[in-house]
Formats: structure tokens, C-alpha cells, sequence
């Protein structure tokens, strides 16, 4: 029996071949659609198409993954400048921990001479905020810093050339520069008196971490009858105006005393 095929066009799956359906077959016949099949050829060889878009895509990838190494490198550096100018920040200080504590101040003395802080260089400063008519905390406080500098001349042979008391006044309406010079006077020789204007001695108070506030009365011409707050602690400062500690009502004259001794050397005799 024959079977007679039409010439069509195959259908292509994969890699075999379905050949076109018969014209007329027996609806009994045994004889069975068979599949053609043949092995496909491997192209070895790569359009240029394809070989230009892997090369691209390999291009790209280098490119971004250049970048991404830039972007980590000049963040790192950026990261170690920081550091860096973290560490010279922190090596202006003596000691690593110390707060920046103090800074360059234009004040009037009790002999109303005008000073600043570099007049007080090369020597120790034991420096106090307070005012006049403090009722009884400054006179507390500056009487300890009398025995201080006492105790220190005693121990060490430290003399006013190496070390000087100083008495900030925080209100400077009421306390005059012959106020002062009679005030510090009371409890020390060596004791020098400051005062400047509000503004001046704002400044001043910033600069040393210091708080006071005065009340609006006492900016008032007419009013003064008043109290200052302020901070209660007097500072050392050394030769160059650096901040050394600081000590409160809590550190008796003979704590003190022990404290300076660890941080300034004895005069040599």
C-alpha cells in the first residue's frame, strides 16, 4: 500500500522534524506518523552581534565594579582625614579627656589697667567668678584659694611670679573698680580683681564653661537690691592659659593644695 505525501513545508521542533501529513491513508493502516529526526549542528562560530553585546556587558561590569572601588576607597581616606583631624583636635590638649576650658579675655584690673590673658603668661592662674556682694559663698571660696596660695608657697616656694589669684567679677553694675581693688584685697595681696562690661564678661564666662545669670534688675539703673547665680568652682589654669582641673565648695584648702602640687613641679631653690 502507498501513501502519497505532499511536498510541504516542515515544522520545525527542536531539533526534529515533523513531515508533512499524508494525503490519504487507509483509516486501518498500521503504518504510523513516524518522526524525523537529525542531530543539529553545532554553530562554533558567533555571530558578531552576540560577540559585541558580551563584550559590552563585560565592559560595563569592569567599568562599575572600577567605580564602586573608587566610591570605597574615597570613602575610607575620607573616613581617616576625619580621624586624623579628630587626634589634632584632642592633642591640643594636655591630657586626653580634659574639656577646652578657657580662652583669651580683654578685662580691666583693680588698678584700672586694661589686660588680657596673655599678661598672664608664663605663670599658674587660679581663676574665680563671683561678684562683691555675694553674701557668703565667694567669701568661703576666696578664702580657700588664700590658703591655697599660702600653702603653696610654704610646700613648693611658689611665689605671685609663679602663681596668681584672680577674681572675675560677674557684675559689673555694681562693682566698681575701687570695690574690687578693696574686695580682693580682704583676703589676699597677691589677689588680682577683674571687671569688664556685660558683654566682655559673657564672653569671658563662655569661654570657661562658667554659668551665671543676673536678673533683669540688674541691668536696671534704678534697682540694686539683687543676687547673681553662678557657678561655684575656681579653676587652674597653666603658663600658656590651658585649663589643668578645677575644684568646688566640696575640696577643702588642703585637697586642693595636694591636687596642684601633682600638676606644677617645686621652684627649684
Amino acid at each position: 500500500m502507498s501513501v502519497i505525501f505532499k511536498r510541504l513545508p516542515s515544522i520545525s521542533r527542536g531539533s526534529c522534524r515533523l513531515p508533512a501529513r499524508p494525503l490519504s491513508s487507509p483509516s486501518n493502516s498500521p503504518l504510523k506518523r513516524p518522526w524525523l529526526c537529525s542531530r543539529r549542528q553545532l554553530q562554533t562560530n558567533v555571530p558578531p552581534q552576540e560577540k559585541n553585546s558580551d563584550f559590552s556587558s563585560l565592559t560595563w561590569r569592569s567599568i562599575g565594579a572600577f567605580v564602586a572601588s573608587g566610591v570605597g576607597l574615597l570613602a575610607y581616606f575620607e573616613y581617616e582625614k576625619r580621624q586624623l583631624e579628630a587626634k589634632k583636635e584632642a592633642s591640643k590638649n594636655q591630657a586626653a579627656g580634659k574639656p577646652l576650658v578657657g580662652g583669651p579675655f580683654s578685662l580691666v584690673n583693680h588698678d584700672g589697667q586694661p589686660v588680657t590673658d596673655l599678661a598672664f603668661r608664663g605663670k599658674y592662674m587660679l581663676v574665680y567668678f563671683g561678684y562683691t556682694f555675694c553674701p557668703d559663698v565667694c567669701p568661703e571660696e576666696l578664702e580657700k584659694m588664700a590658703k591655697v596660695v599660702d600653702s603653696l608657697r610654704e610646700k613648693a616656694g611658689l611665689t605671685e611670679k609663679d602663681i596668681v589669684p584672680i577674681f572675675i567679677s560677674c557684675d559689673p553694675k555694681r562693682d566698681s573698680i575701687d570695690a574690687i581693688k578693696q574686695y580682693v584685697r580682704e583676703f589676699h595681696p597677691t589677689f588680682v580683681g577683674l571687671i569688664g562690661t556685660h558683654a566682655q564678661i559673657k564672653r569671658c564666662a563662655k569661654a570657661y564653661r562658667l554659668y551665671y545669670s543676673a536678673p533683669p534688675r540688674a541691668l536696671d539703673d534704678d534697682d540694686v537690691d539683687y543676687l547673681v547665680d553662678h557657678s561655684i568652682f575656681f579653676y587652674l589654669m597653666d603658663r600658656n592659659g590651658r585649663y589643668i582641673a578645677h575644684f568646688g565648695p566640696t575640696d577643702t584648702a588642703e585637697h586642693v593644695t595636694e591636687k596642684i602640687l601633682e600638676e606644677i613641679p617645686p621652684v627649684q631653690k
